[in-house]
């Protein structure tokens, strides 16, 4: 077996379904499912078995998966060493950051970080997908968590505060008995809790959307009254808040850098820099600005 069928072992354990498991490896569904009929068809075979609840390795199958974890490990490791053996204030830089923040936050901080240090080359991961810093998938991250993990390094900031908004023609024409909240799914667990608390407890859902950014343009778009972080429904002219809505704290923010990374010059930089353009906005993110 080679790197790429032990990598196609993970991907299938992790995933559960040859559809996930194709889409984290960038391939088509029919390449993994040949190659696992294939891997399957080898000696000391199956490895992998389907359950009603995805796949599963064998006993000769969670051999294979371990030893493929452990091969995963020190390919990391090795990256991570080798992205940190360059200690000049030059070369490769990849920033993960979730894209509300870097579409409120930190976008004209982004110019000027590669405005000042033009010799870095900035990349930046604004998915949905939460970068791990141990797989060396991105350099440094901004994240909003209560527990990141203990060995990652870098600055604590403060928590994000969020409130009740609506667009401002929504709230002239509709009376308060008739508002209607936009809310996440059914399964949100702070939901129930917050909406409790809230000026208008009894006021009915009128729309579910399991997305920050669709219910934040839903509420932009006066479909109704929601929450929002106060650094984005702030920073909207045609939103205001709720009267008497308070403010919640939500997760604190973070920059953050793996050990093995933050000894380099370039990544020690940013994580100071990134760090201070958040400080300077502060008040925007706590909802006193």
């Amino acid at each position: 077996m080679n790197w790429d069928d032990y990598r196609l072992i993970l991907a299938l354990v992790r995933e559960k379904t040859v559809r996930a498991a194709a889409k984290s490896l960038g391939v088509s569904h029919t390449t993994v499912s040949r190659r696992l009929a294939y891997l399957n068809a080898r000696p000391g075979g199956p490895f992998l078995m389907k359950s009603s609840s995805g796949l599963w390795p064998s006993k000769a199958g969670q051999t294979l998966v371990d030893a493929a974890a452990r091969m995963e490990a020190l390919a990391n490791e090795a990256a991570r060493h080798q992205r940190a053996a360059d200690l000049e204030l030059t070369g490769p830089l990849c920033l993960s950051v979730p894209n509300p923040i870097l579409q409120y936050l930190l976008f004209d901080s982004i110019i000027e970080f590669t405005e000042r240090y033009p010799s870095v080359e900035l990349t930046i991961d604004a998915s949905d997908e939460l970068a791990d810093l141990d797989r060396a998938e991105a350099d440094i991250v901004v994240r909003s968590s209560d527990t990141p993990p203990e060995h990652w390094v870098g600055r604590r900031l403060f928590p994000y505060m969020l409130s009740l908004y609506a667009q401002r023609e929504y709230l002239s024409r509709t009376s308060e008995s008739d508002f209607r909240w936009i809310a996440p799914l059914e399964k949100t667990a702070r939901w129930p809790d917050w909406l409790a608390d809230s000026p208008y407890p009894n006021a009915p859902i009128a729309l579910r959307i399991s997305g920050i950014a669709g219910r934040f343009q839903a509420l932009r778009r006066g479909y109704g009254i929601g929450r929002a972080a106060c650094f984005m429904a702030d920073s909207e002219p045609g939103l205001v808040r709720l009267p008497d809505a308070p403010l919640v704290a939500a997760e604190t923010l973070w920059v953050l850098s793996h050990p093995d990374l933050a000894k380099i010059e370039r990544a020690r930089v940013a994580i100071r820099f990134f760090a201070d353009a958040l400080k300077a906005k502060q008040g925007l993110i706590q909802g006193t600005a």
